[in-house]
This record gives C-alpha cells, structure tokens and sequence, in this order.
C-alpha cells in the first residue's frame, strides 16, 4: 500500500488507540497525523493537514459524525471517509445503500484491511456522487436511491422504480417495472436488510424480495402467488402471506 495521512475523529480515546495499534499492524504505512475527539477539532485537523484517510466515529459528543458532510461541499471531500459505528442500524442501512465504506465496534483488524483495500480502488467521480448521495439521506431523513455495485462499477438505483429483487445465488437481480434487469454483486440478504426500513419492500419467499407499490393481484393458487404490474407472478410463502396483505392495505 502505498503511503497515506489519515486523522482519526474518535471520543472514546481506547478506541483510537486500539485503531491506531491495528494501523500500525496491517498498514504501516498508513501515518496518523492527528486524533480528535470531536467533530469540530476533526474539521479544524482535515482543513490543517489535507489528509487522504479520514476515520470517522458516528457518536460523538455535540455533532455526530455524519455532520461531517454538512461542513464541507461533496467536491470539497477529496479524502477517504471510513465510518465507524457501534449499533446505529439506520445509519449502517444508510452506509450500505450508498456504497460508503464503515466499520463495526468492536474492530477488526480483517474488516480494516478489507476498508483498506476498497479505499485504493475506488474513483473520485464515484465518490463526490456517494457522499452527495449520503448526505441528503442524512438530511431528510429518507433514502429514495442507492448505489449498487456492478461489474464495471457502480449503478445509481431509484427505489421507486424497482419491481422486485431474485436471488441469483451470491448474487441479487433487480429487475424494475420496465422490465430491464440489473444483477448485483451482493446477496439477497444483503437488500433484505438494507431495505428492512423501507415500509414498501417487503422479502416474500426465500428467492424474491419485492416492492408492495408494484403488486397488482394476489391469488390463492399453489399456496399464494403474487402478480406484480409488469405481469409477473411470484410465490409467496404462507407465513408472509398476511404481512404482504397488511402492507397492500396501507400503499
């Protein structure tokens, strides 16, 4: 890996140095130019030493860490964000729909090394357009896209537009109301969860996932099938039966 500054924006001052222990383990050349203890003093080290890696605590004292991206504009991020997050489950559904990298208390050197990697890789385009994205997630409070990965990199999804979600083994094809199809290099338990927010998605049998808005008939035959607004018919579980009538009486 080739040389890196990086700031760390962590209050619990065990946890910046376990991070700190596990840098000098895994990436040595990774060099810790400042640790701040809140958002602010982050802000101020950031503009000070232009750093490529920022590691980012989400609950820290005054301004969470995601407040980050109301102080500066998404061309102004030249630097890499790694989040880091003890239990905050919107903000980890948030992260993953938006492609952003983070990671879990208590750390782990391999999930640290993987950030790593991904960091290397990643095109500055793709990540102006990803914090511009995350950012108007955390200010309303809503999540309308997200960025999904594919094989020559990243697709931007409108979640509206989605029919319904196949599992295709490690893979996941969306298929939208148009017909067209997108297959992505994540599982469909993967979307089961970042999508365990969103009222109208709803996972109805072992292989299909589907958005409740899109349904347009549901039928007893062969235990339950589910005809969707582009004319296809899904099985639908007996156990999830009930649910999926529920949320079809609230859309």
């Amino acid at each position: 890996m080739d040389n890196y500054k990086a700031i760390i924006i962590e209050d619990e001052p065990h946890a910046a140095t376990l991070l700190q222990q596990m840098l000098a383990s895994v990436a040595p050349t990774v060099e810790i130019v400042e640790t701040c203890r809140d958002l602010p003093s982050g802000v101020r080290s950031i503009r000070k030493h232009l750093p490529d890696i920022v590691f980012l605590d989400i609950e820290l004292p005054v301004y969470d860490g995601t407040q980050l991206l109301h102080f500066f504009n998404p061309e102004e991020i030249s630097f890499h964000i790694i989040f880091i997050t003890a239990s905050n489950q919107y903000a980890v559904r948030a992260f993953e729909m938006n492609a952003v990298d983070y990671l879990m208390k208590p750390l782990e050197e391999e999930k640290l090394e993987v950030a790593l990697k991904k960091m290397t890789q990643q095109k500055a385009l793709v990540e102006i357009e990803k914090w511009r994205m995350l950012k108007k997630t955390f200010q309303s409070g809503t999540i309308e896209k997200m960025i999904v990965p594919v094989s020559n990199g990243f697709e931007i999804v409108n979640l509206s537009s989605i029919c319904y979600l196949k599992a295709e083994g490690s893979y996941t094809a969306i298929y939208f109301a148009d017909n067209k199809q997108l297959l992505v290099s994540k599982n469909l338990k993967h979307f089961e969860f970042v999508l365990s927010g969103m009222p109208s998605f709803l996972r109805i049998h072992r292989s299909y996932l589907i958005n409740v808005n899109m349904a347009k008939k549901i039928t007893y035959k062969n235990g339950g099938e589910l005809l969707l607004e582009n004319g296809v018919e899904l099985p639908v579980m007996a156990d999830k039966l009930e649910r999926l009538i529920e949320l079809l009486y609230k859309v």
